[in-house]
């Protein structure tokens, strides 16, 4: 029999609930007020708003539409509405004013209803809530085009479908990643050899990953086989390689710059994830490792040169999850992608 929750754990959600509440309607006040005071300045400018706020491979894959937006308006003030987790990801795009970030759903929805905005376009599929506000988010384009969570993927790639729930032609164009001076020197200090293989081997969602033994052993046969040096990036290292010509930055880089490093790899590996999106944006060849996903098979999330195969190879033996992905795949991939093995 699975027990309830406790009286400690109940009263801790009630107060964490309670005052994200309360921080929710703070927040919005303020940036209802910030909002005013920059379209008071703004005069005949319409403050127009692109909101897509999560999830890191998301927001890299529908770069496009921040351009296809200032073709739409071109005297706009255009801002990106973000999480603060991902605002290096729109910061430094040229074609944006600006960004302002979302602390929650519910924040969005109070803003949408307050009418702030001259011209939305909203890119999230309807009803995902946050866990402590009773706002139900909507959008009613998606919602006509029958797009849900169940289906989303059944009608294309991230950009192509969240292009048109945003009221937007179905965007087929190349992902762009703005990287400032900054992190290309803050990569550049770290000494790190040319041309290595960058891999990235886990992911915010296990059905996802690849199993580390797995990693491992490719790891190993690459060091062996080849003269590049291999490099892991992300939150959590998965491969425990001892070997020198093996590094780990997980958990050291920030986000542009793991995609400068990738940006300058000899071949990206990886699951399906936020740096998979890195890869494609970043022009690297990759070999992208996909499997069942719920109930997406054959599903591509990548638009542009990925979506082209163009320098890359998608690896899905359809009905299985990643997990399942044989080995002797990934491996006979990748030498496909390097050529012909040189022994070190």
């Amino acid at each position: 029999m699975t027990k309830g929750p406790t009286f400690r754990e109940l009263w801790t959600f009630r107060y964490h609930k309670f005052t994200h509440i309360v921080g929710k309607f703070w927040s919005f006040a303020v940036k209802y007020l910030q909002l005013r005071r920059l379209k008071s300045r703004l005069g005949n400018r319409p403050l127009v708003a692109i909101i897509l706020s999560e999830q890191m491979g998301d927001i890299i894959g529908c770069e496009p539409v921040a351009r296809e937006v200032r073709k739409r308006h071109p005297d706009g003030y255009i801002i990106w509405v973000v999480r603060e987790a991902y605002i290096d990801l729109v910061k430094y795009n040229p074609t944006l004013d600006g960004f302002l970030i979302e602390k929650c759903p519910g924040e969005r929805v109070q803003l949408l209803r307050s009418g702030i905005y001259d011209k939305v376009y909203n890119l999230h599929i309807s009803h995902r809530k946050c866990k402590y506000c009773p706002e139900d988010p909507i959008n009613p384009i998606a919602d006509q085009l029958g797009v849900t969570f169940d289906n989303y993927y059944h009608r294309g790639d991230l950009l192509y479908i969240f292009s048109q729930i945003a009221g937007l032609p179905a965007l087929t164009a190349d992902p762009v990643m703005y990287i400032p001076e900054s992190a290309r020197q803050a990569v550049q200090s770290r000494n790190l050899p040319s041309q290595p293989i960058v891999i990235h081997c886990q992911s915010s969602h296990v059905l996802r990953d690849w199993p580390a033994s797995n990693w491992n052993q490719l790891v190993q046969w690459l060091l062996a086989t080849y003269p590049y040096p291999v490099i892991e990036v992300g939150l959590v290292p998965t491969v425990t390689e001892t070997n020198p010509r093996f590094l780990s930055l997980c958990g050291q880089l920030s986000l542009l710059e793991t995609a400068e490093v990738i940006g300058k790899a000899r071949l990206f590996i990886g699951i399906d994830s936020g740096p998979a999106h890195m890869a494609n944006a970043m022009n690297t060849d990759g070999v992208i490792l996909l499997g069942q996903l719920f109930d997406f098979v054959d599903y591509l999330p990548y638009s542009g040169r990925y979506k082209r195969g163009e320098g890359v190879t998608i690896l899905n033996d359809y009905g299985h999850p990643c997990a399942e992905l044989p080995y002797a795949w990934v491996q006979e991939a990748t030498q496909q992608r390097l050529g012909q093995p040189k022994l070190v």
